[in-house]
């Protein structure tokens, strides 16, 4: 209850906060809508601290081959993402002055999480009529596998195959004629580079739960987060006998890295044996990670579209599918496709073992599956997401 209560109140806070602060740089912008400095400004946000995923690479993109748009990129300076960003003269501070007048001036808001380069994120919605028009565009940072409320206003999703925009729709109709097929911009540079690893490694990357996003606040959050199925059955993996006897035989090695939501509790997590290591926030990044693997092992993280777009082999292991899909998510739009699904820990460890024999490839069946879903392989999707915003921003 006491956490309940400190969740109203700082959201509260927060809400009124951004109030004030918007109506104060609503009045302070209104000399600048007519400088040229602002004019058909986009501006593109993923996480505020984070430049890496479809948001980064359009931007890095309309850098190199649109360098005429007024564009801006979101982010913090203490970001480990920082010093690769180019033209950091185009890099605005979360929270800042400049972001609010900056959104509040722009034309286009794309990002990756919904209204994320907006300073209030959804809070924004009831001010945008006080904005200047701008086009909102959801550049997703992953592909959407079950039936998912959006809550947003927005000018158009962003998805990668047909099959994808059907389950959009059955759960959002009001977002009809909105979704577009253009694919996502990581994908661009999405290549397998497991074969230049020194040494194959597997891959476990298990999504969050957003009943147990609480518990890291809790004084006792270790003790509470260690009685869970999740926290039980993922340690129960890292130290499964059978599969490191796997990994010492085929000279392989596991990295854990549950979701970014996850990791605050990730340190109770350990292995004794040198060829688990556990993933620490900013240590790691999630697509040079999915890149190099050789075999993915995940739970419901639609990390598993990017895996399999390279065609290598997934492994799903979901010991709680019940809790999930009434705690988590309402429902699971169609089973998990392109790779065989386990409740027991025994059964993955056997399903890794198979794809080791089988020299780390993946099944026919679920190659050509893979092959039908995606609507582009051309390395052009940057493209067509910057053509489809530059066509609504006219």
């Amino acid at each position: 209850m006491k956490q309940k209560i400190k969740k109203v109140v700082y959201y509260s806070t927060w809400l009124i906060r951004f109030s004030f602060l918007m109506t104060f740089y609503l009045i302070v912008s209104s000399p600048l809508r007519f400088s040229k400095k602002y004019k058909n400004l986009w501006i593109i946000g993923e996480r505020p601290d984070e430049a890496r995923d479809n948001g980064y690479w359009l931007y890095k993109w309309i850098l190199e081959n649109k360098p005429d748009t007024n564009v801006r990129f979101v982010l913090s300076k203490n970001s480990v993402d920082y010093e690769k960003m180019p033209r950091k003269d185009l890099i605005i501070e979360p929270g800042s002055a400049k972001h609010y007048i900056y959104y509040i001036l722009s034309s286009v808001s794309a990002s990756t999480h919904m209204h994320g380069a907006c300073p209030g994120k959804s809070f924004c919605i009831p001010f945008l009529p006080f904005v200047r028009h701008k086009k909102t565009v959801f550049l997703q940072h992953g592909i959407i596998k079950d039936k998912i409320k959006l809550r947003g206003k927005l000018n158009a999703i962003i998805a990668s195959s047909d099959e994808e925009t059907k389950l959009i729709l059955q759960a959002n109709p009001k977002y009809k004629d909105l979704v577009y097929v253009t694919g996502l911009c990581r994908y661009d540079v999405l290549e397998d580079t497991s074969k230049q690893q020194k040494t194959k490694y597997v891959l476990i990357m298990p999504t969050f739960r957003k009943y147990l996003r609480d518990v890291g606040r809790l004084k006792n959050a270790d003790k509470v987060f260690k009685k869970t199925d999740y926290y039980k059955e993922w340690q129960a993996v890292l130290n499964d006998k059978e599969l490191l006897r796997i990994l010492h035989k085929n000279s392989m090695e596991l990295i854990f890295f549950p979701h970014k939501d996850m990791q605050e509790l990730a340190r109770n997590f350990v292995s004794r044996d040198k060829k688990i290591k556990i993933g620490k926030p900013g240590e790691y990044d999630v697509q040079t990670l999915l890149r190099g693997a050789s075999i993915l092992v995940t739970d419901y993280s639609s990390v598993f579209f990017d895996f399999v777009y390279m065609n290598k082999p997934v492994v799903f292991y979901q010991f709680d599918q019940k809790d999930f899909f009434t705690k988590h998510y309402g429902s699971s739009g169609k089973p998990y496709p392109f790779g065989n699904i386990f409740a027991n820990r025994e059964d993955v460890v056997d399903e890794i073992e198979e794809i080791v024999k089988r020299n780390y490839c993946i099944e026919e069946k679920y190659k050509k599956d893979a092959e039908n879903f995606y609507k582009y392989r051309d390395k052009r999707n940057c493209e067509r997401n910057f053509n489809l915003i530059e066509e609504l921003n006219k």
